[in-house]
């Protein structure tokens, strides 16, 4: 099938209206956004693609244009949405939108069923369309404005292949009967309520993984450097590491932090900020103990319980072929936990799984929760085949 690259930049009403009518009639869109994340501190959408048709649209949000009537589109029943990754994209244009979303299918999360190797776009192009997708824009500026031709390619082809992408893969899923499982995961992708969270003031210690390699002094001035650092990436509304990277951090503690090398740096006025946060340390070194790890607060017998979670999630793993992620995350059996879920329905009311699992997970999970034998359930799953 002959993909379409060109693309229709919507950001008048006029283009807009016109788009709404040609969506408004079609059965399937393919849809994708871009989003500031990669240079700002607080993600914005730029850009929302629709592909339907054949024909590429490129909406732009930062435009004189209301969106508002798109959200007909996205949560019309009648209208399939394809994403790729759909959980992203449906939480950014919650975020930024308001938008609800039904009918939906995930060419990303049908692939890992289905056992592909690799589950990025590009490698899906590549394997149903022998066909390389460029990677130049990948982390590109989309903020920017007005974007250039390159870039808006490059947009309008993240959601070109989708439709045909979703054709191929859905044939799969029927021919293994797994087609339910997929609509079913789908489904819950759409309910899913955004929640703003709460600004933290914890150091998000991910974002420097090299810091148990340092002694405790020094983890201490990491601590203020990476405090000083994410605080102005917040003030000036950018991603922390273009305030400066961990490499510049880590020769910052390797000098010693002088004045001079700072001023060299930075300028006078951030450095002077800075050292004066190196020499008057905001607390104590910091041990090995002290850096923050995912604690759950588990007492002895909850653990034991998460414990069998994990074994009964190995053999599940195991049994389908599939990593941690498809099943339940570690949040997800805490969760359980914590509930204590006596039947499917107490399950249901987590809203933390869809009706598949809870059909095909929840008899086991239950035995596991009130401690009795499970192994009969466990074998009763369906076998995923490797057909990739």
């Amino acid at each position: 099938m002959q993909i379409n690259s060109d693309y229709i930049l919507i950001d008048d009403k006029k283009s807009f209206e016109l788009s709404m009518f040609n969506l408004g009639n079609s059965e399937c869109i393919a849809i994708d956004t871009e989003s500031s994340g990669y240079y700002t501190y607080y993600p914005r959408v730029c850009l929302i693609q629709v592909t339907s048709n054949g024909k590429n649209y490129i909406f732009d949000p930062m435009s004189p244009i209301n969106l508002s009537e798109l959200g007909t589109i996205f949560k019309n029943p009648s209208i399939l949405k394809i994403f790729h990754s759909a959980i992203d994209d449906i939480k950014a244009l919650k975020r930024d939108f308001y938008f609800e979303f039904c009918n939906i299918a995930d060419t990303m999360y049908s692939s890992k069923l289905i056992g592909h190797e690799h589950n990025s776009l590009e490698y899906l192009v590549e394997y149903y369309h022998n066909t390389k997708l460029s990677k130049t824009e990948q982390k590109s500026n989309w903020e920017r404005r007005p974007l250039d031709r390159q870039q808006l390619k490059y947009a309008a082809l993240d959601t070109a292949y989708l439709e045909t992408i979703w054709a191929e893969i859905k044939k799969s899923l029927i021919r293994y009967n797994m087609l339910d499982e997929a609509m079913s995961e789908f489904e819950r992708f759409t309910l899913d309520p955004y929640k703003k969270l709460e600004e933290s003031k914890a150091i998000p210690w991910h974002k420097f993984p090299n810091i148990l390699n340092y002694s405790p002094e020094v983890r201490r001035n990491i601590f203020d450097i990476l405090s000083f650092r994410e605080e102005k990436a917040k003030k000036a509304n950018k991603a922390p590491f273009r305030i400066f990277n961990n490499e510049t951090i880590e020769k910052i503690v390797k000098e010693g932090g002088s004045l001079e090398y700072l001023i060299g740096i930075f300028g006078k006025k951030d450095a002077e900020k800075l050292y004066h946060a190196i020499k008057h340390p905001s607390g104590s070194p910091l041990n090995k103990a002290d850096i923050p790890k995912q604690d759950y607060d588990l007492d002895d017998e909850e653990k034991s319980l998460y414990k069998n979670l994990r074994k009964w999630r190995e053999k599940v793993m195991k049994i389908r072929k599939m990593d941690h992620t498809m099943i339940l995350s570690n949040k997800n059996l805490v969760t359980l936990i914590k509930s204590s879920p006596k039947n499917l329905d107490e399950l249901r009311e987590l809203s933390m799984m869809s009706e598949w699992k809870i059909r095909n997970y929840g008899p086991t999970l239950v035995k596991i929760i009130a401690k009795e034998p499970y192994e009969d359930t466990i074998r009763e799953l369906p076998q995923v085949p490797q057909v990739i």
